[in-house]
Parts: structure tokens; C-alpha cells; sequence
């Protein structure tokens, strides 16, 4: 498989030349991502998403990286979104309480209303006070981190934090959110 030659098509459009990838490089992808998750259907799903990130991204590929090791990097960080999403928590929190079962049912059904309707407040934020909340709570990124995904300076994302806490604050109370305040 000539590689330089297949990535040259598909930033071309070539679909032919992305199934022949696919087809090539998916059970290697799977079987990385499956000994990663022991998971199948996760692993599938995840795989399925690294050849549509590899699509979505065909320009950043460097001809000189190897196919191979840039398809497991994108499911490594893929796999680790997973890890660290509320659906993961989720899934996993249920998994926990049926072994355990020191939770009734009720008390788990709670926690999952209640962070759904916590998301629901997060949606009415501005975009970048969102995306500060998600990634500080959800993803537990320090605000240097923060910083540097959203190209920020770092007192920016805390006092975007702050106002983004006082807006959340004040929606749960009922009151009005004015998004010329977020």
C-alpha cells in the first residue's frame, strides 16, 4: 500500500482510496483499541470515530508520521475522551451499583436526573464560559490547561470561570440568564 500516494487522493476526494485505508488499517485500529478497552462495542464505535477524526483532519497528516502510529494516537486520545466523558461515568457508575448494590435504584436514577438537568444549565452558558465549566468539571483539565486549549490568557479563563459559576448560580435559583453578562 503506498501510503503518500493513497493521502494524496483522498485530500483529492478520492473515496476509493479511503476505503482502501479503511479497509487496510481498521482491524488493526479495532484490535488496538479492543486490548486498550476490552470493550467491543466501545472499541468499534471509537474505531469508527478515528477514521472519521482521520477525514476531518487529512490536511494536519505529515507524510513523514506513519499511518499507523497517527491512527492510534487519534484513538488513544479518542479512548481517553471516553474515559473521562459523563457516559463513561455513567455507564460505569450503573456497572458499579449493580455489583455493590448499595445504591437503590432510585438513589442512581437521581444522579443521573440531576447531572442531565446541571448540562441543561451548562448549555445556556456563551460558548466560552461552556467550554471553561466542561473542561474544568467534566474533563478536570487545571486552568492553564484551560488556558492553552482556548488560546486564553490564564486570568481570562478564571475570571470566564467565575462569571460562568455566578451565571449557573443564578439560573438554578430561576433566575434570568443575560448572556451579555457571560
Amino acid at each position: 500500500m503506498n501510503t503518500k500516494k493513497l493521502i494524496l487522493q483522498i485530500k483529492n476526494g478520492n473515496e476509493e482510496a479511503l476505503e482502501t485505508i479503511i479497509t487496510e488499517m481498521y482491524p488493526q485500529v479495532y484490535a488496538f483499541l479492543y486490548q486498550k478497552m476490552n470493550q467491543s462495542d466501545k472499541a468499534k464505535d471509537i474505531t469508527q470515530e478515528v477514521f472519521i477524526k482521520f477525514v476531518e483532519n487529512i490536511d494536519s497528516y505529515h507524510e513523514e508520521d506513519k499511518l499507523r502510529n497517527y491512527l492510534f494516537r487519534i484513538g488513544i486520545n479518542l479512548a481517553n475522551n471516553y474515559y473521562k466523558s459523563l457516559k463513561y461515568l455513567d455507564d460505569r457508575e450503573l456497572d458499579e451499583s449493580r455489583m455493590i448494590c448499595n445504591e437503590n435504584p432510585h438513589e442512581i436514577v437521581m444522579k443521573k436526573t440531576k447531572q442531565e438537568i446541571m448540562m441543561t444549565y451548562v448549555k445556556q452558558l456563551s460558548p466560552l464560559s461552556r467550554e471553561i465549566i466542561l473542561l474544568r468539571y467534566y474533563h478536570e483539565l487545571k486552568f492553564k490547561d484551560i488556558a492553552d486549549i482556548l488560546k486564553i490568557p490564564q486570568s481570562t479563563a478564571k475570571s470566564r470561570h467565575r462569571q460562568a459559576l455566578m451565571k449557573l448560580e443564578e439560573l438554578m435559583k430561576g433566575g434570568e440568564l443575560d448572556e451579555r453578562k457571560v
